[in-house]
């Protein structure tokens, strides 16, 4: 019998269901019918609900678990669709709705409710305002072979991030639906073969920050025993306080009052709490989008999660990770966000844009961060200084040294840690809108989200679906390291023994680099100890604006502009005012 395929997701179905009809599995609500993958044996349970539809009364309201029998069995090997998009970067194109709480799994063909395989759970990213588990790429159908792979569907964008509790938006409800789906794993899995207590959590750039942020919840050891963040973990989150002049403003642009922004927003359509976030994005009134370099070419947006006191009791940072951690980020993260914002013109970044990156980066602290990477050491050593020196900037600030402190703050927590440097570029674009060149693959190096495809084991057939290219046998080689050791750290907390990946140590700065083939080792972090000291003067300054908006006096927080005509790399410092740093370096470094 063929399966049933939602004809408007065909182009960007995850796993190509096709054939025979899976065996049926028995939950709470009923009876699911799976299907069988096309590169792989494991059956596949897509589009299975977790929760009602978060919509009516339940926008902007805390997910309520799927209480409902099923109607006659589940059919669920179609992917449901995804949850609102919001922004313009990174976005799903196919059918999207707020009906969108679903989640997917893939289990051996082999397995049986006694089975008790261990389990990984994944979080997508996307800047939270973006993604889907209906993205090609994060199908489970090549991880599966040996444990069970689950992805979720979360809100997104202002449906699952927008806090403002004086009007009763108490926020955090994308994260609530991400707490709502593991414990439907804890009490589900089982029936597919799965042990809910070998589960782990993993995500990528913002999904792995909302994993960092899971673990550190006084509940994550009940909900899953590690976790593993790529290119995310390690960042501070905003309080309420923070974001409430940032919200405040978004609410007032959907001509809604502050004192019935509830109300108005469940009345408002989709069409206008999307059209709102693209325009204040893009509008330079530094609301939802910092005034950058970013800026005027696509999404600056993030929406964040917040320290609110409740859902999320501290900020994730000072607490540090609850269980067992592999936590790692790419060589060149920074160079995807290069890319997508200059385009055509990435090869000719001057000297100038740099500079205005740095400015409106870093405000009074760009002199300090231009000292420490001067202009002058990229056009030594690139042939596109520009294009390196923004790459090195970000990929050091925003993804590599908060994994560092991830690492630090786990191990003064007496949590085992684990530490990767994935420095390969991959041989094939892995998404559609990666350039498929080997010049510009090589341009990119080991970028932003190009772990994905080794960690979810597709090494053929890129970009998914229907693509061509296929990896190298290294490349292979790499995929099923990968692929191993994140099962391993669901069954056994560790993801390899100690001679082929060495346990993170607070002195020794010990772990793994992916390059050619995986090689253990020290890993160099010599740069985060100035990091550490322009974060710390990022939350003072943060604390000024903050006292700024409190008594409503003008801002005298100093920012710096960068004359290319002043000197080899000089600045010039004057006064302005602003958002608080750390939210706008948050908001468009992810």
């Amino acid at each position: 019998m063929p399966c049933h395929y939602n004809v408007a997701k065909l182009a960007t179905l995850l796993s190509a269901i096709c054939g025979a009809w899976a065996k049926t599995v028995t939950v709470t609500n009923g009876t699911i019918q799976g299907g069988i993958c096309d590169t792989s044996t494991a059956n596949a349970f897509l589009g299975i609900p977790y929760a009602l539809p978060p919509v009516g009364d339940l926008r902007l309201a805390a997910p309520k678990p799927y209480n409902k029998k099923y109607d006659g069995m589940l059919d669920a090997t179609a992917q449901p669709p995804s949850c609102i998009q919001f922004g313009l970067d990174y976005v799903e194109t196919g059918k999207q709705s707020e009906d969108c709480l679903y989640l997917d799994v893939w289990v051996p063909a082999t397995a049986d409710k006694n089975s008790k395989l261990p389990v990984k759970v994944w979080l997508y990213g996307g800047s939270n305002e973006g993604g889907s588990i209906s993205d090609p790429l994060y199908g489970g159908c090549n991880s599966a072979a040996d444990s069970i792979a689950v992805s979720v569907n979360f809100r997104l964008g202002p449906l699952g991030f927008l806090a403002y509790p004086d009007a009763g938006i108490t926020g955090n409800y994308g994260i609530q639906d991400q707490i709502l789906a593991l414990r439907w794993v804890q009490e589900e899995i089982s029936s597919f073969g799965g042990d809910p207590d070998k589960v782990l959590l993993f995500g990528q750039s913002s999904g792995a920050m909302d994993s960092y942020l899971l673990g550190s919840l006084p509940q994550a050891p009940s909900l899953f025993r590690a976790v593993a963040l790529e290119s995310g973990g390690g960042r501070d989150s905003p309080s309420v306080a923070d974001t409430k002049p940032v919200y405040a403003e978004y609410i007032r642009s959907l001509n809604c009052s502050l004192d019935d922004a509830l109300d108005c927003i469940r009345d408002a359509s989709v069409t206008t709490l999307n059209q709102t976030t693209i325009s204040l994005d893009t509008s330079g009134g530094n609301v939802l989008g910092a005034e950058t370099f970013l800026e005027g070419n696509g999404s600056g947006n993030a929406w964040l999660a917040v320290v609110d006191g409740e859902i999320v009791p501290k900020n994730p940072a000072s607490v540090g990770l609850r269980v067992p951690a592999i936590i790692g980020s790419n060589s060149n993260d920074g160079s995807l966000d290069v890319l997508s914002q200059y385009t055509t013109n990435v090869l000719n970044i001057t000297r100038a844009d740099y500079y205005e990156f740095l400015e409106n980066s870093f405000g009074p602290l760009a002199a300090t961060v231009n000292e420490t990477y001067p202009w002058s050491a990229f056009v030594a050593a690139s042939p596109v200084p520009g294009f390196s020196a923004m790459t090195t900037v970000i990929t050091d600030y925003a993804y590599k040294c908060p994994a560092y402190r991830a690492l630090q703050k786990a191990a003064a927590n007496g949590i085992d840690a684990w530490a990767y440097n994935f420095n390969h570029t991959p041989s094939c674009a892995w998404y559609n809108g990666i350039p498929e060149s080997a010049v510009a693959l090589e341009l990119l190096g080991a970028t932003h989200t190009s772990e994905i495809p080794f960690v979810l084991g597709w090494t053929s057939k890129l970009p998914r679906p229907g693509g061509s290219c296929n990896f190298t046998a290294p490349e292979v080689a790499i995929s099923e390291f990968m692929v191993g050791a994140w099962t391993s750290m669901a069954a056994d907390g560790r993801p390899a023994n100690s001679s082929v990946w060495p346990a993170w140590t607070a002195n020794g700065s010990t772990g793994i680099t992916v390059s050619e083939s995986v090689t253990a080792g020290s890993l160099d972090y010599s740069e985060c100890e100035f990091w550490d000291k322009i974060q710390a003067g990022v939350l003072e300054l943060d604390a000024k604006v903050a006292a700024n908006a409190t008594s409503n006096a003008p801002s005298s927080v100093a920012t710096s502009k960068l004359s290319p005509t002043s000197g080899n790399d000089g600045f010039r410092v004057s006064t302005g005012a602003g958002l608080g740093l750390t939210l706008l370096l948050s908001i468009y470094m992810m």
